[in-house]
């Protein structure tokens, strides 16, 4: 096993703790370049997203089909199917999050950190 649930699982405690930490308006943000930064990186996070989710797409096709076999002997259900066509849709809604981050970024011109 790899260890890639791990490495899920910080990357969305991380979120979460983003999330927590804004949460009252008052003091979320110090200013339109905090703002900018943050945008930015949250696009960035969307794009590994999108990437994240074509590999676990791929990943459930790999597996070979007794891979999916049913547990405890209850009838094949198509596992890989369901779990890959919600995959999939999944990554497509990452990939507007990106869209829709760039055009934040690009109405935040002004205030966007140096490079």
């Amino acid at each position: 096993m790899t260890d890639h649930p791990a490495r899920a699982a910080a990357a969305a405690a991380h979120i979460c703790d983003l999330a927590e930490a804004t949460t009252d308006p008052r003091r979320a943000y110090a200013s339109p370049a905090e703002i900018a930064a943050v945008t930015g990186s949250l696009r960035e996070l969307a794009r590994h997203l999108e990437d994240a989710l074509r590999h676990l797409e791929a990943g459930i096709g790999r597996r070979d089909d007794g891979d999916w076999a049913a547990p405890d002997g209850e009838r094949p259900r198509p596992y890989a199917r369901q779990a890959g066509g919600a995959v999939q849709s999944a990554r497509a809604e990452a990939r507007n999050m990106v869209r829709a981050l760039d055009r934040a970024m690009e109405a935040l011109g002004p205030f966007r950190p140096a490079p």
